[in-house]
């Protein structure tokens, strides 16, 4: 079979998958109709598809009636290939099962919103469903009917963060244009709002992420895995879920990104206020300033500056000095510090990607020791160190944790000889020969 480039590339296939703009457009139409059940039964004519073009259509109207029934005859065969189903006993037109599929997805992507509270039911629900399995036809029933179902739904609810902070950035580029000073600050306001509100859906979306960790929990030492074809589906899920941390973490860093440039808008423009006041004050000095006799005469102020203060009546209320014999306890003042809390935040990123990292490699060392007989764990050491820029921690954690998980194995022994050292030269580290053998 040829590759899915090679296949589409061929002539005209692209444009039968991914139709033309006035096409798809007709499509759109069609499936807003089928879906508000314009439609009986979702079945539609030649007449119906003929005013979804009408009203999509991009070409001069007068020309397409010259040439009409060869323009609309070869927009509905190009359509018939994946996206129509012509019934030639009823003459009647339904929708197949991808232009189904894709028009659903716009529909989702455009009216779906993040909802982290889902996000959290879930994952919980997978934990729930899978903390009980032990049989390997239980947990194939886990990773087709749960885990399939659910991981397209956790990933486009990030898409839909994504989205958010892709159109905060398009409104604050938008707002920058104004002219109204005073408006611009309020918009601006109101975008940082939205980014803050962001942060903490994004926080809220960590916090339903913690059911993934005891989710990898279990199927790290899952019995199950000593079936191939089931281990190889595990370790999609568990990258699946390693994947979904790093899209988290993208999320982070834009957030990180766009907030300093808000604030450093809201500096200038505060100074460019400013500045424009300035010019105004000194602009109506020149203007209404007068020279009389020699003397420079400023312009008299219209507006009176004095500030009248109601009187206040003061009742003396007397200590007494026998009811308040305690010192009273200071409540401990708390103030943010900026620099500890960024140094906080990196440390706390480091560690989630250090244990992806972890995870990476430990799945890597099943799958290679799948196929030996014996596997070397003080080989893989100096690969770690080569590819995590000689990253001591790291290798050392990888290595303690095979060994650990190994050792407990039923079908794997760990083996240390003290006697033989293993190193390589353009490193200074020296490790025991360390190797799995198979029982």
């Amino acid at each position: 079979m040829l590759s899915i480039f090679d296949y589409i590339a061929i002539d005209n296939t692209y444009e039968l998958f991914f139709p033309k703009k006035e096409q798809g457009l007709a499509i759109i139409w069609l499936y807003e109709r089928v879906r508000n059940g314009y439609f009986d039964k979702g079945v539609f004519k030649e007449k119906d598809i003929r005013k979804a073009f009408d009203e999509a259509s991009t070409i001069n109207k007068e020309k397409r009636e010259r040439q009409e029934w060869k323009y609309y005859n070869s927009q509905i065969m190009a359509l018939q290939e994946f996206f129509l189903l012509y019934d030639e006993e009823n003459q009647t037109y339904t929708f197949k099962e991808y232009a189904s599929y894709l028009c659903d997805k716009v529909f989702k992507m455009l009216s779906n919103r993040f909802n982290p509270t889902v996000i959290e039911i879930t994952c919980a629900n997978l934990y729930e469903n899978l903390k009980d399995i032990t049989e390997e036809k239980d947990l194939t029933i886990w990773l087709e009917a749960y885990f399939d179902k659910a991981k397209l739904y956790l990933k486009e609810q990030i898409d839909y963060l994504n989205q958010q902070i892709d159109k905060s950035v398009a409104e604050l580029s938008e707002k920058a244009k104004l002219n109204n000073n005073n408006s611009l600050v309020v918009a601006l306001r109101d975008i940082e709002s939205k980014l803050d509100e962001i942060r903490k859906q994004n926080g809220e979306l960590r916090g339903a992420f913690r059911e993934i960790d005891r989710i990898k929990s279990i199927l790290m030492v899952h019995p199950a895995r000593e079936n191939a074809e089931i281990d190889d589906k595990v370790s999609d899920v568990i990258n699946y879920f390693e994947s979904v941390r790093t899209l988290l973490n993208m999320v982070d860093s834009r957030i990180d990104k766009i907030q300093p440039k808000i604030q450093q808008f809201f500096g200038s423009l505060n100074r460019h206020l400013f500045d424009t006041k300035v010019e105004k004050f000194l602009t109506h000095l020149l203007d209404k300033s007068q020279v009389v006799l020699g003397e420079l005469i400023f312009p008299i102020v219209n507006e009176s500056f004095v500030t009248r203060f109601s009187p206040s009546n003061f009742v003396i209320i007397e200590r007494r000095d026998e009811l308040f014999t305690g010192k009273r306890n200071l409540s401990p003042s708390y103030i943010n510090d900026p620099i500890k809390e960024a140094a906080a935040y990196q440390q706390s990123n480091m560690m989630l990607v250090r244990q992806s990292h972890i995870n990476q490699w430990l799945e890597k060392i099943k799958r290679e020791s799948r196929y030996v007989k014996e596997y070397h764990l003080s080989d893989i050491f100096f690969k770690i160190l080569e590819l995590h820029n000689e990253d001591l921690q790291l290798a050392v954690s990888i290595i303690y944790q095979a060994i650990e998980y190994y050792d407990r194995h039923n079908g794997w022994q760990v083996m240390i000889n003290p006697g033989k050292m293993i190193q390589e030269e353009k490193y200074k580290y020296t490790i025991w020969d360390i190797w799995m053998k198979q029982k």
